[in-house]
């Protein structure tokens, strides 16, 4: 807030005692460069909440915030957080889930027919992404579901 508005905000007999080599003019100085730091954090507030513009220490933060902290805390992850979160509990919603957190592109997930509530994971043969795909998919997939994990042919 600058000198003039915080003047403003004074008594009518303070307005008219203020003159620029008085006392009340080097506090309002002061008032004004107290409020300078807030005031510029407020003009750029919307960073703090942009997965590619806020600081990293706040992108862990974010992944939580927006539920994909158990996926990981890549800007990534958080800039679809929404649409993870739209679409969690389908297939596609853990192919994307998967994808996001482990960059792994080779993935298929199959429902059987002879088997409700059943998935297959299938992974590329060797991965060494096998445990952490492993661990996504048992803390995305609908809790009535069961899977396993399997290869790719």
């Amino acid at each position: 807030m600058r000198r003039d508005a915080i003047a403003t905000m004074l008594p009518a007999a303070y307005q008219r005692a203020m003159h620029p080599s008085g006392v009340l003019w080097a506090l309002l100085d002061v008032m004004e460069a107290l409020h300078e730091a807030a005031e510029d954090r407020l003009d750029t507030v919307e960073d703090l909440f942009h997965p590619y513009r806020t600081p990293d220490r706040l992108v862990p933060f974010l992944a939580r915030w927006v539920a994909v902290d158990h996926l990981g805390s890549g800007r990534d992850l958080v800039a679809r957080g929404t649409a993870l979160a739209q679409s969690r509990g389908t297939r596609e919603g853990l192919r994307q889930a998967v994808t996001l957190a482990t960059g792994l592109t080779e993935i298929e997930i199959e429902e059987p027919a002879d088997r409700p509530f059943h998935l297959i994971v299938r992974i590329p043969v060797g991965s060494d992404l096998t445990e952490r795909v492993r661990h996504i998919v048992e803390l995305d997939k609908p809790a009535a579901t069961t899977f396993e994990m399997g290869t790719l042919p």
